[in-house]
């Protein structure tokens, strides 16, 4: 074990979602999707502390359905709790694990919620609007952050949870559909970019 002393982190990162699930009501690409996000954290002699980490997918592969149209935006804000393991003279090399809670967000910046006409077999005379919904949720992770001095990078994977609806109680049609998509939703994230200690 390493240096140990009290710290501020703090990273910006980017990288990919992979293994999309989610119930068995709705259907889901397992492709990946990019993401990004940052993290703010301190840790207490470098070996327990707290981190708030949000992450930003500006396409998850939702597979299109009747009532929607392009793939969501999916938000996650957490807190969580840290532990790491300083190694290496100065404390150069710090694996950790980290898991908490927080929110999940699922947008659809054009949702349909308006009837449309068939006209052809072309829909027309649509009406779309942004339609979203935020739900609790989880994560738990772990990765390693190596540093020269106060600048270095930060590997992580994670996997994130959404709580499940207990009803679907949005006001209009294509608001419930979107609960039921991020009800129970889950997926893996995997990450990397430059960390910042201090």
């Amino acid at each position: 074990v390493g240096q140990t002393r009290s710290h501020w982190l703090a990273s910006g990162f980017v990288g990919a979602n992979f293994g999309s699930a989610n119930n068995d009501l709705v259907s889901v690409d397992r492709s990946r999707s990019f993401d990004w996000g940052g993290q703010v954290g301190y840790l207490w002699r470098g070996v327990l502390g707290g981190e708030f980490l949000a992450n930003f997918t500006p396409s998850l592969g939702i597979n299109t359905i009747g009532v929607l149209f392009d793939n969501p935006n999916v938000s996650s804000y957490m807190a969580n709790a840290v532990a790491a393991l300083p190694l290496g003279a100065q404390a150069q090399f710090q694996p950790y694990i980290s898991a908490g809670l927080g929110g999940i967000q699922m947008k659809f910046p054009n949702g349909i919620i308006g009837s449309g006409i068939v006209v052809n077999g072309v829909v027309t005379n649509v009406t779309t609007s942004s339609v979203s919904q935020t739900g609790g949720g989880s994560n738990i992770g772990g990765g390693i952050m190596a540093f020269a001095g106060k600048i270095g990078v930060r590997g992580d994977a994670r996997y994130f949870h959404a709580n499940s609806f207990s009803s679907f109680d949005a006001t209009s049609f294509a608001n419930r559909v979107t609960q039921s998509l991020l009800s129970d939703l889950n997926f893996w994230r995997a990450d990397i970019g430059i960390a910042f200690q201090w």
